[in-house]
């Protein structure tokens, strides 16, 4: 047999019939989800039934069948990737849906369901685990996937007699509707389905609970109970598509797509529209009565150790900023870059965030933005990059940027080019995390982007064992390699590229070997585009999403971003590279600011309110805390230190240690 054409990227999931790979293609690099289907477990007529359902299905909110791999290690279904998961694992994520999302997602089923139904197929097993995400920038996109147990109908709704075997009970339990129990299945027994699945999106719960058993008693006698708080035109929907008797629901899935429809515009739905679903967990903390959430309540108080008022912040005009480089903390603001240390030796295990100023170091001019390096950091201005340590009494030039004279171009006068960089070629993405990445390396350290400023027309990015760095500015990429010269570091050019888009990448070295340049918002907003260089310049591949991200930050995880919304539509996202998936946190308000540790994320707005998360994305607690915050790293094992501006004066706060460890 030929060798496969895929290369297994990582397991996503396990399916009805075998495991779930996400995979590259060898020759086009594009993403494809691998379905494996075991000769236990699926045999061949079962195998030729889905493969025929899903290729005869084009629709789409149903997931695309792109092939059939049939190698000496098994048969897979080769399918579209859908990079968001399944509804289940949204569902196992508290607040992680708007109203208005959910109710899209369940109108998304309902049109692929009815295009199936049109088709003579009845999808027969209807769940949260079946449905498939995909993103759009208006959100998560659901798609229908798992025909291994379809059924075929001469006319939807009106089946022959050997279409309703009394022997057929595949399926869900769960959200089998009471004359599945009895081998009779119809389009409104996908209905049915829906209908419980939109419940369980609302309430956070399913209406009937228990064993095979109890629950086909539950599904045939126990009465609908729906919470009150849930808004009455909704609930209409809810109680006709989960009528005991068929002959009682809906007719079509269009015809519950119709009523779900006129329901959203129903003035309650509107006004609710963009509240946080708050379901009703007992695991998870709760954090008001209402169903759905539009403000989350602040009944704690961060715990303020300490805080020092900082120097010559007055009348501040660039970003104040702060990074730990452990066991020293480096804040910068106009001019002054002032090095921090503990009063004693302080393990990177310890509790204690007390600081005594190390001392402080003049810039001639103001400086926009620094990150970790080597034992020390790296300290950005509008014309020079600069290295800068504790025990340096002077900052070390690294490279005078008025000689490179593409950088006095004015970048945001340019239009955003239509041609994608010519360095790419027809490489994919995700060929990098098949030539040589090793998931065991260390990840970046720094934990805090700074804020950008206008000024700064250019952006670095430094390898974690600080031996390369990498540049870029309007048109062009450059990569450097780190050496000594005399004791102090210096730069030696390795490679410069031209980017066809004026456009200035962020740039995030993913581990030691690979590069990842971040263009927020390319060609037009929601649109975001991820390029991966090796350390010496080499083009591997590239990747887009639709999403609406202003920022997107390293994180000590391996291969794994963190994100933050716009702020008409606020949201925290965790971006895993290997294999690519995507977790979306809405947010009651827009952070300004996010901190990324090794223990979680942390994020804040102008008001004060700071909200802590575990590293899967849990909603940890809000707290009030420091006002107007302008900078934030990790400090200690699990404290912080944050910098704010207020009244022309700035402040380095030391919040004690939070006591996360049950949750994390």
């Amino acid at each position: 047999m030929q060798p496969s054409r895929y290369r297994i990227l990582g397991l996503v999931g396990q399916g009805q019939f075998g495991k779930v790979y996400c995979a590259s293609d060898r020759r086009t690099g594009k993403l494809v989800a691998l379905k494996e289907l075991s000769h236990q477990s699926a045999p061949t007529h079962q195998f030729l039934q889905e493969l025929w359902f899903i290729i005869s299905l084009q629709h789409p909110n149903i997931a695309a069948c792109l092939g059939l791999e049939h190698i000496q290690t098994g048969r897979y279904l080769v399918m579209e990737y859908c990079e968001g998961g399944t509804l289940r694992n949204l569902l196992e994520q508290q607040d992680s849906l708007r109203l208005q999302e959910a109710l899209n997602l369940i109108m998304g089923v309902l049109e692929g369901l009815d295009y199936a139904h049109q088709q003579g197929i009845i999808h027969c097993d209807i769940k949260p685990e079946n449905i498939l995400l995909t993103l759009k920038p208006q959100g998560w996109n659901s798609k229908l996937s798992d025909f291994g147990i379809a059924r075929r109908a001469t006319v939807a709704g009106n089946l022959s007699p050997s279409e309703k075997p009394s022997t057929f009970t595949g399926g869900s339990p769960a959200y089998m509707a009471p004359e599945r129990f009895y081998g009779i299945y119809s389009p409104r027994s996908d209905i049915y389905a829906v209908g419980i699945m939109l419940f369980e999106l609302l309430v956070g719960d399913r209406p009937f609970h228990g064993l095979p058993g109890e629950l086909m008693a539950a599904h045939l006698n126990q009465r609908l109970q729906i919470p009150t708080d849930i808004p009455e035109a909704l609930k209409t929907v809810i109680q006709k598509s989960l009528e005991k008797l068929p002959a009682r629901r809906y007719k079509t899935a269009a015809d519950m797509a119709e009523a779900l429809r006129k329901a959203i515009i129903n003035p309650q739905i509107q006004s609710v529209a963009d509240s946080i679903i708050s379901w009703k967990n007992p695991d998870s903390p709760t954090k008001n009565n209402s169903q759905f959430s539009e403000i989350n309540d602040s009944n704690s108080t961060l715990f303020i150790d300490n805080f020092i008022s900082l120097r010559s912040v007055k009348n501040a005009n660039f970003p104040l900023s702060c990074i730990t480089n452990f066991p020293y903390l480096y804040t910068a603001f106009n001019q002054s870059l002032e090095i921090w240390s503990p009063p004693h030796n302080l393990s990177s295990s310890g509790q204690e965030i007390d600081v005594i100023s190390e001392y402080s170091i003049q810039f001639p001019e103001a400086i926009l933005a620094i990150q970790t390096m080597g034992n020390g950091c790296c300290v950005m201005t509008k014309n020079r990059i600069y290295h800068s340590t504790h025990f340096q009494k002077k900052p070390q030039s690294l490279l005078n940027l008025t000689a490179i004279q593409s950088l006095q171009s004015d970048h945001e006068q340019s239009p955003i080019s239509n041609n994608i960089s010519s360095e790419i070629g027809k490489v994919g993405f995700c060929d990098v995390f098949v030539n040589g990445l090793n998931q065991d390396e260390p990840a970046p350290t720094n934990t805090l982007k700074p804020a950008s400023s206008q000024d700064l027309l250019y952006r670095i990015a430094i390898e974690p064992n600080s031996r390369y760095m990498a540049l870029a500015f309007s048109g062009q990429l450059r990569f450097y390699l780190l050496t000594e010269k005399k004791g102090f570091p210096s730069l030696k050019p390795i490679k410069k590229l031209s980017l066809s888009v004026p456009q200035v990448p962020e740039l995030i070295f993913l581990d030691r070997r690979y590069l990842l340049g971040v263009w927020l918002n390319f060609k037009q907003k929601y649109h975001n585009m991820l390029r991966v260089y090796t350390r010496r310049g080499t083009p591997v591949g590239n990747l887009k999403l639709s999403m609406p991200l202003k920022q997107l930050i390293p994180t000590p995880q391996p291969y794994t971003l963190l994100g933050i919304g716009f702020d008409d539509q606020p949201q925290l996202v965790l971006l895993y590279l290997k294999p690519l998936a995507v977790i979306r946190i809405p947010l009651s308000s827009p952070p300004t600011i996010a901190c990324a540790t090794s223990w979680g994320y942390v994020i804040a707005d102008k008001d004060g309110k700071y909200t802590f998360f575990n590293l899967e994305g849990k909603f940890l607690g809000d707290y009030l805390g420091p006002v107007n915050p302008q900078a934030m790293t990790s400090w200690g094992k699990t404290g912080l230190a944050i910098v704010t501006h207020l009244e022309e004066k700035g402040y380095l706060h030391f919040v004690k240690s939070m006591n996360f460890e049950e949750n994390l």
